[in-house]
C-alpha cells in the first residue's frame, strides 16, 4: 500500500464514526379543533425525549388568540415552559402546562396528541399533528465526505507533485 492509501485511511475511518451523527430536526405542529393554530419546533437531531435544555432547540406555538408576539415560546416564556417534552419515539408532547408571559394564558400538551388551552377569552381544545417541516438541514456525513474529499484531493496533488519534482531531477 502506498503512503497516500495509509494517509486515507484515518479519514475514512473518521467518515464512517461520524456519519451516525444526525442533523438538527425541523417540524411543523398542526393544531385542530375548538381553535386552531400551528407551531414549529427543531431539535438537535439526536435526543430521544427532547426538553428544551436537553435537544429541544427552539419550540413556537400560535394558537387561538395567542399569536404574534403573544405565541407561546420558549425564548420568553422562560421556565414555564421547561417542562415541555417532545417524544421522538411516540411522536408527541407532554408538559404539565406552560404559562405564557404575554398574557397568562394556560397550555398544556398531552401525549395522547391532546391539548388544552385556558385564556381570559375561554377554554379550547383539540388533537394536534407533528409532521417533518421544510427542507432538510444537509446531513453531517455529506459535510465529513466532502472535506474527507478535499483533503484527498490535496493529498494527492501534493504526492503527484513531489513525484513530478524527483523525476525532473534525476
Amino acid at each position: 500500500m502506498s503512503r497516500f492509501t495509509f494517509r486515507l485511511i484515518p479519514l475514512l475511518v473518521l467518515f464512517i464514526g461520524f456519519s451516525a451523527v444526525a442533523e438538527a430536526d425541523s417540524f411543523q405542529i398542526t393544531f385542530t379543533g375548538g381553535a386552531s393554530g400551528t407551531g414549529q419546533f427543531t431539535t438537535d437531531g439526536v435526543c430521544a425525549i427532547c426538553f428544551p435544555t436537553a435537544g429541544l432547540l427552539t419550540w413556537v406555538v400560535a394558537i387561538g388568540p395567542d399569536t404574534g408576539s403573544s405565541a407561546f415560546d420558549i425564548v420568553d416564556d422562560g421556565p414555564a415552559t421547561a417542562s415541555i417534552t417532545y417524544n421522538r419515539l411516540t411522536n408527541s408532547f407532554s408538559s404539565v402546562g406552560t404559562f405564557n408571559s404575554e398574557n397568562n394564558d394556560f397550555f398544556i400538551l398531552f401525549s395522547d396528541l391532546n391539548w388544552n388551552l385556558s385564556t381570559i377569552e375561554g377554554d379550547f381544545s383539540g388533537t394536534y399533528t407533528v409532521s417533518p417541516a421544510g427542507v432538510p438541514e444537509p446531513s453531517t456525513s455529506a459535510l465529513l465526505f466532502l472535506s474527507a474529499m478535499v483533503l484527498a484531493g490535496g493529498m494527492a496533488r501534493r504526492n503527484i507533485t513531489s513525484i513530478a519534482e524527483r523525476l525532473t531531477a534525476s
